[in-house]
């Protein structure tokens, strides 16, 4: 920066070829022009990479209660909400001809320990869901004090114009079953379901979630 302490006819000011003179506390100096970056047309794979990340940013944000109780140890040093972006952006989000699309058996409300869930089953009771599962009791699991781990389940509808419904932090997983409400539909409606689990303990410590397939709601 060159300051100029007098001009010809009093401090000059505004641009003069290649540098514009310029006052601040009643000083006046010369800087450079600002380079100036012409917008260059993005290729197809990044207007795929942007399409597909602003995809999976809008899709996810509407379960971010569920991320941050079952995405928080995921990634180091990342939020759980970027972390479980991390996660899907490379195992659930597919690009085909008509843009990006989740894929919903890769989709995921928890991730951790794994290995934890042997079988599952469901049942619809008076407009109840009833969802058991099984667990796979090992001497390695019993240390990490099973009893702490809360079920988390989500109901992902695949018409975007029905409501998920879920529930955070429900039965202990020792419990075995949990029972949720049917979410109400004006005409018969896909869901897809998620079972998984997080600590209440403090620790963020989560299990993988399982896929339980598709869920038929009917109209009342």
């Amino acid at each position: 920066m060159a300051r100029v302490n007098n001009g010809a006819n009093g401090a000059p000011s505004g641009k003069v070829g290649a540098v514009v003179f310029c006052k601040w506390k009643d000083i006046t100096y010369v800087r450079s022009l600002p380079k100036v970056k012409k917008r260059r047309k993005l290729s197809d794979s990044e207007n795929k990479n942007r399409s597909k990340f602003a995809f999976t940013q809008a899709f996810l944000g509407q379960f971010t209660k569920f991320f941050r109780l079952g995405f928080q140890r995921y990634k180091e040093n990342m939020t759980a909400f970027n972390a479980a972006m991390s996660y899907h952006l490379e195992h659930a989000v597919l690009m085909d001809t008509q843009g990006p699309a989740i894929n919903y058996e890769k989709f995921a409300i928890s991730r951790g320990l794994e290995d934890i869930i042997v079988s599952t089953s469901t049942e619809i009771v008076n407009d109840k869901l009833d969802i058991k599962w099984e667990l796979n009791i090992t001497k390695e699991l019993l240390h990490h004090e099973l009893s702490d781990f809360r079920s988390i389940i989500l109901l992902l509808p695949e018409d975007p114009k029905n409501h998920a419904t879920g529930v955070s932090l429900g039965n202990s997983i020792e419990y075995r079953s949990q029972l949720i409400d049917l979410p109400k539909v004006s005409e018969s409606s896909i869901f897809h379901l998620y079972l998984g689990f997080a600590a209440t303990d403090g620790s963020n410590r989560s299990m993988n979630s399982v896929y339980l397939g598709i869920v038929t709601v009917e109209k009342e």
